[in-house]
């Protein structure tokens, strides 16, 4: 199995992930996913609540992958058209309407083989600017964060 090594951040770690996100000076609450069993980190950055969910888990451990995850519910703004516009602009982030008609925005990682913690830093910058640019987004677009 992947063997997270010394200093680099791994999903089959999630403590490690929970570490880099304090080290960058976020908060990091390192739970389980109540739908799945895998682990699971609650965080905020830029005004917005976020998770970071598991993925590539055996038995909810040696995860390899993770998702970083905001969503917002309904309000009758949330189209495909607006997620669609997002997704024409944005590299580094994805935006989806999903079954509920909630609104997410998410971020994959792979850490196959770890991450070294100056390039898991870099990965958190680039989430916190996306919800930072998400702002900025349903501001010009309306949609369910207008009022942030």
């Amino acid at each position: 199995k992947d063997v997270c090594a010394t200093g680099m951040v791994c999903a089959n770690k999630p403590q490690s992930i929970a570490d880099a996100l304090q080290a960058a000076g976020f908060r990091a609450v390192l739970t389980k996913s109540e739908t799945t069993g895998n682990p699971k980190i609650d965080s905020a950055a830029n005004g917005y609540d976020f998770s970071i969910f598991f993925y590539g888990c055996e038995k909810n451990l040696q995860c390899d992958s993770i998702q970083f995850l905001v969503s917002f519910s309904d309000d009758g703004t949330n189209t495909p058209e607006l997620a669609n516009k997002w997704n024409k602009e944005k590299r580094f982030s994805q935006m989806a309407v999903d079954d509920e008609k909630a609104l997410n925005l998410g971020y994959d990682v792979t850490t196959m083989g770890g991450l070294p913690a100056k390039n898991f830093a870099d990965v958190i910058e680039w989430w916190a600017t996306m919800l930072g640019l998400a702002g900025k987004f349903f501001k010009e677009n309306p949609g369910p964060a207008a009022a942030k």
